[in-house]
């Protein structure tokens, strides 16, 4: 199998859907000798901040001189980005041997007669059998849906859990209600293993609080961390902390948006467990693991001439986090541009009007999914709005204003496809 032979077979996987429940998962993953028995997990959940959490850890852990593998998803333009190691995307050789392994391990299991896993089982058995091949020193994993049922919630023993900011989404899912998506966030807890909670949030803490108590886990979380924000422009964010568990001032982060000191704070809560654990960690490494973490596809700078940022802000809560944020940038670089597209299972009226309520005008597309939502026919009333059927023609238009800053905000899908074209562009 070789990697276009691979990425076939994964997309025909994901044509069947998901699976619920896990004990099949575990069973193809002892087949493959257990890979999720791994030292040294850490696994995170969450509605938003959860892969800003991965990268900021791994960047810190490096920064202290570990070995870091790290599985989260999705992908912007190429399936090897959800597994790296130490930084570096798995190779496409890799990546086909492995993907090979656990469809003959799949085989096996059903003994050539009909039965299937899921696109994102095979991933992270191809994830974990990768790590377990490679033996870092950390190993990240960032659940796909939920928590209870997610094939990362195969791995029975982390170092410890995070679940980091919940909001309603996936609620086809996880539930209607926060109390209810925070049952299935809360379902990666682990016997005895401590869990980070950040932000403090009211009214699923008693969620939270139960499982805990049920699984003997120790909290750690912040019900009122102090930020001062010192600075916050296109070059990052410079900002004081305090919290119950650690203190630092004049951190500084290269990723643009004065909401990520709050997702800062949840990984310093990890950090501080870490310590707790055993596991030596330094204040240096602290900043500069910080200062060195960029997040791809989460307030990206795709070009510094035109100005153009691309985030997948994908869901309402992160929708109205952007907008505060271009609030805070109204009139700094000139008029705002925002080009969006977003998906049909994202309330997607409610979604564009929250993304462009700051935004001096708009253009409207559509991602290049079946899930996509077309808004031919969407009015904005109060901001001017242009549509274009594709992505293509409406960077086009927004790149003719010439007057300000380009956002391509709304689905991965359309960051990732976004990316494709500004390169092509380039050659």
């Amino acid at each position: 199998m070789n990697y276009a032979e691979a990425v076939n077979y994964l997309e025909n996987a994901a044509v069947l859907g998901s699976k619920k429940g896990l004990d099949d998962f575990r069973a193809l993953l002892k087949l493959m000798g257990s890979p999720e028995k791994q030292k040294n997990i850490i696994h995170v959940a969450g509605t938003n901040g959860k892969g800003s959490f991965c990268r900021y850890t791994e960047n810190i852990l490096r920064a202290e001189g570990y070995s870091v593998g790290v599985f989260t998803s999705p992908h912007l333009v190429r399936y090897n980005e959800r597994i790296t190691l130490d930084g570096e995307y798995i190779s496409d050789e890799d990546f086909a041997e492995k993907i090979s392994l656990v469809r003959d391990k799949i085989r096996e299991f059903y003994k050539n007669s009909e039965g299937w896993f899921s696109f994102f089982e095979i991933m992270t058995a191809a994830a974990l059998s990768y790590f377990a091949e490679k033996k870092p020193d950390f190993i990240i994993l960032e659940t796909g849906l939920g928590g209870r049922l997610d094939a990362t919630n195969a791995v029975e023993k982390p170092l410890f859990t995070a679940i980091t900011k919940i909001a309603r989404d996936h609620t086809e899912f996880l539930g209607d209600t926060p109390e209810q998506i925070a049952l299935e966030k809360a379902g990666i807890m682990k016997e005895g293993v401590p869990c980070v909670l950040y932000p403090y949030q009211p009214e699923i803490y008693p969620v939270i609080r139960l499982v805990a108590a049920k699984n003997d886990s120790p909290l750690r979380y912040d019900k009122h961390p102090k930020f001062n924000i010192k600075s916050s422009g296109l070059k990052g964010t410079v900002f004081d902390y305090s919290g119950n568990y650690l203190s630092y001032e004049n951190l500084e982060t290269s990723a643009i948006g004065r909401y990520q000191p709050a997702n800062i704070a949840a990984v310093l809560g990890g950090i501080y467990t870490l310590r707790e654990l055993g596991f030596k960690i330094s204040d240096e490494a602290v900043y500069t693991g910080i200062k060195n973490t960029k997040i791809k596809g989460r307030m990206e700078i795709l070009s510094e001439s035109p100005l153009i940022i691309a985030d997948g802000a994908h869901n309402i809560d992160a929708a109205k986090m952007f907008s505060a944020y271009l609030e805070d940038i109204k009139g700094k670089y000139g008029k705002i541009t925002l080009v969006t597209g977003v998906l049909a299972d994202k309330k997607p009226i409610r979604l564009i009007r929250t993304l462009s309520e700051n935004a001096d005008r708009v253009i409207l597309t559509k991602p290049s999914s079946k899930r996509a939502f077309d808004p031919a026919d969407l009015n904005l009333e109060d901001i001017p709005s242009t549509y274009c059927p594709n992505l293509k023609e409406a960077l086009s238009k927004a790149l003719s204003y010439d007057d300000g800053i380009i956002f391509i905000i709304g689905s991965l899908y359309l960051i990732g496809e976004a990316k494709k074209i500004l390169k092509e562009d380039k050659k």
